[in-house]
């Protein structure tokens, strides 16, 4: 998803990048409560039958689905910010925290659109400065690398 606070007339503002959420946490664990209470009821009753080797596997089932639930949630809280003031551009990534800033100087920089490699790969934005590049919006689906690259040259264009 793309936000954008763009002052038109100083050709200056904020992008704000973060992936697609599709469900919430909460509606992740309705899902993870329901496939819990098959689980258990497949692994008891196989107890009750005397297959009592069932019922653990049935816990580690449970207990792996949960641990890529919560990796999945976890990396949809990503988030890029794309700070463009007129002396220079900063960018802002983390997962619930800042993690990475780097700066660079506006008057040096290119923001470049690298042409997928292959059929069915997306497209790459990266900034250049200095012969140092980073790449922006890797998370991003094509309709929102496209919403992006809107945005940045109503920036850097005008």
């Amino acid at each position: 998803m793309v936000v954008a606070e763009i002052h038109p007339q100083l050709l200056t503002g904020r992008i704000v990048l973060t992936p697609n959420f599709s469900w919430s946490w909460h509606a992740n664990l309705m899902l993870l409560y329901g496939l819990m209470a098959i689980s258990m009821t497949i692994g008891i009753g196989f107890l009750l039958m005397g297959a009592w080797v069932i019922l653990p596997y049935s816990l580690l089932e449970i207990s792996i689905l949960w641990l890529c639930i919560y990796y999945c949630v976890y990396r949809c809280y990503r988030r890029e910010i794309i700070t463009i003031s007129t002396h220079e551009v900063v960018i802002e990534k983390g997962i619930l925290r800042r993690q990475e800033i780097r700066s660079f100087n506006r008057s040096w920089s290119q923001f470049l659109v690298k042409g997928p490699r292959r059929h069915g790969d997306l497209s790459k934005i990266c900034i250049r400065s200095h012969g140092q590049e980073m790449e922006i919006g890797s998370f991003l689906n094509q309709p929102d690398k496209s919403a992006l690259i809107h945005q940045l040259r109503q920036v850097v264009y005008g």
